[in-house]
């Protein structure tokens, strides 16, 4: 009996300790369900808070461009109106006669327009200089030709003729010795060792009067002879 006391004994403390193990076993499988239930709550917390950070970042990134692009915006137009006005200013100098970019190109042009001028009155001093060698030039060799074309003839000098009347023909009238005849007037003709005639004149050329007389014969007398005085004519 005592034996079989231990022996029982034995077992009883076997199954203590089995019951001590299952309870060590269960407690902890409650703590890691815990534990990874504690897990599961932060990472859904943390997901949450990185959802809503980003957001704000992306609307604060969004407001410092749109104030980033109202600030280029500004300067550009700034710019643009400190440009307008420099140009603004620049050709009210250029209206006045002010402006260097204005005034040294005027005085470049100036200064050619005064070589070219000084330039342009030389060569003209030149042509007209050259026009009247040239001219001179023919003048002499025109004498010296007509020189030349005297000295050839193997004759006498001529005798001028000395005109003892004055006759010309001017727009078909014919004047002599301070008379004037015209075509269809009676004239009376005198040549010397002849008996004066009576004629009617009926042409009156440069140098020639055609008249007719009496019988119907026609005759010429040129306006040399009356010049020289081989025939005179009178008013019938």
């Amino acid at each position: 009996m005592p034996v079989h006391s231990r022996g029982d004994k034995k077992e009883t403390n076997h199954h203590d300790e089995m019951e001590v193990d299952y309870a060590e076993n269960e407690g902890s499988s409650s703590e890691d369900e815990d534990t990874e239930s504690s897990s599961v709550s932060e990472d859904g917390d943390s997901s949450e808070m990185d959802d809503e950070d980003c957001e704000r970042r992306r609307m604060e990134c969004l407001d410092e461009m749109s104030n980033l692009e109202k600030q280029f915006t500004d300067l550009k137009d700034q710019l643009y109106k400190e440009r307008l006005s420099q140009v603004d200013a620049k050709l009210q100098e250029v209206i006045a006669g002010k402006a260097p970019e204005y005034l040294e190109p005027l005085a470049t042009l100036q200064e050619n327009m005064q070589i070219r001028t000084k330039v342009a009155g030389i060569y003209r001093e030149l042509c007209l200089e050259s026009v009247k060698n040239k001219y001179e030039c023919e003048i002499q060799a025109s004498r010296q030709h007509c020189e030349v074309r005297h000295s050839s003839v193997d004759s006498a000098p001529v005798k001028l003729e000395k005109h003892l009347h004055s006759a010309r023909s001017e727009e078909g009238r014919l004047y002599y010795d301070g008379e004037w005849y015209i075509r269809g007037q009676t004239i009376c003709i005198d040549k010397k060792d002849e008996c004066p005639t009576s004629a009617v004149i009926t042409t009156i050329n440069h140098d020639e009067v055609w008249f007719k007389r009496p019988d119907g014969s026609k005759s010429k007398l040129y306006i040399s002879q009356l010049q020289k005085g081989k025939y005179s004519i009178k008013h019938s």
